[in-house]
């Protein structure tokens, strides 16, 4: 039986593999980026804000941590050497980039009944 463990392991294999065959990135750099997103994901997960905090500090919270990986985000292609600034690339970078900030603010809505109530009555819902 697979584990959840396991599947993430098989996947982030598969996109060090891919980093190292397709774009010809160093061992060196495939090293410190994971250093780099490993150490930042156990910072991410230690600053979440608790359910129990009100709505507001849960919300700025949640979406400046979501703004710091998005900078992440937006410093990686140039971490990755000129190749992978392209105009093709630099749209998907910014799309990827604008994705956790509009994430974070959703979980926090939908994380909080009170404001799931009220965005019901609003649109016209019981």
């Amino acid at each position: 039986m697979l584990r959840p463990q396991d599947i993430l392991f098989a996947i982030l294999s598969l996109v060090v593999l891919g980093l190292l065959a397709l774009l010809h990135v160093g061992v060196i750099v495939v090293a410190l980026l994971g250093a780099f997103a490993c150490g930042s994901l156990y910072v991410f997960i230690g600053m979440m804000p608790s359910a129990d905090e009100s709505f507001w500090r849960r919300l700025f919270t949640s979406a400046f941590l979501a703004v710091v990986l998005s900078s992440l985000i937006l410093i990686l292609p140039g971490t990755l050497g000129p190749q992978m600034i392209r105009p093709d690339v630099e749209r998907v970078v910014l799309a990827a980039a604008a994705l956790p900030p509009v994430v974070a603010v959703c979980f926090e809505v939908f994380r909080t009944p009170r404001v799931v109530r009220g965005i019901l009555r609003w649109l016209g819902y019981r």
